[in-house]
């Protein structure tokens, strides 16, 4: 089976989506708003056009840092928990809000973000990751299920338990997913530019599913 070319450059592709996104200039302003979430938090999501998510779980609250740049009108940002969904978003013309936010490991996590990556660890609920530019990168997943997609900028994970239902797929930028050696796992490994390598026996039928796409750029799948 053919090497990865491509999957090398994801970590890179997060790293910068995650920086260079948001408004330049001398006439920049930005500042940081950090605050506590009170009740029940059951599932986060997140909806950021410039700036990109850091969630990192662990702990038994929630925290929140907004890092906040704009020209002109500064954002108008939200922070709603309703039936136990906390949804941060905000909106303007031109700015960004970069997001680090803390929860219980167990939390269901949701993130759209347009430009700017996502980096995601420590989480054991479900995740459903989405960006255009910049790409997702997670370390330490336990949860059962995992959706990542990534338009340009690559996806990277790593889980310490293995996951029932995996999948991660790229338009530009590959994939790499590394998962716990000894579990039975049906592979789905498929990419049109950039090779793949499959470094897990692939069984049919079986109850841990992974599946890994990349229009460029490799996909690689290996034990942790």
């Amino acid at each position: 089976m053919r090497r990865v070319l491509g999957a090398v450059a994801i970590t890179a592709g997060v790293v910068l989506g995650m920086q260079g996104c948001l408004p330049f200039g001398s006439d920049r302003e930005e500042r940081t708003v950090e605050y506590g979430v009170s009740g029940q938090v059951r599932e986060l999501v997140v909806e950021t056009e410039n700036g990109g998510a850091v969630v990192a779980g662990g702990g038994d609250s929630v925290r929140v840092s907004e890092k906040w740049r704009w020209k002109g009108s500064e954002p108008s940002a939200t922070h709603e928990v309703k039936d136990g969904v906390l949804t941060l978003r905000y909106s303007c013309e031109a700015c960004g809000i970069g997001y680090t936010v803390h929860v219980p490991s167990s939390v269901k996590v949701r993130v759209k973000a347009e430009n700017g990556g996502a980096r995601l660890s420590g989480l054991a609920g479900e995740v459903d990751a989405s960006v255009e530019n910049g790409g997702v990168e997670a370390t330490g997943l336990t949860g059962p299920k995992v959706r990542m997609h990534a338009d340009n900028g690559g996806v990277k994970a790593e889980f310490t338990a293995a996951p029932a239902e995996v999948e991660a797929t790229v338009g530009n930028g590959g994939v790499q997913l590394k998962v716990p050696a000894g579990e039975a796992y049906a592979v789905d490994a498929r990419a049109k530019v950039g090779g793949t390598a499959v470094g897990i026996p692939s069984q049919a039928g079986a109850a841990h599913r992974l599946t890994a796409r990349a229009e460029t750029g490799g996909v690689s799948v290996g034990a942790v």
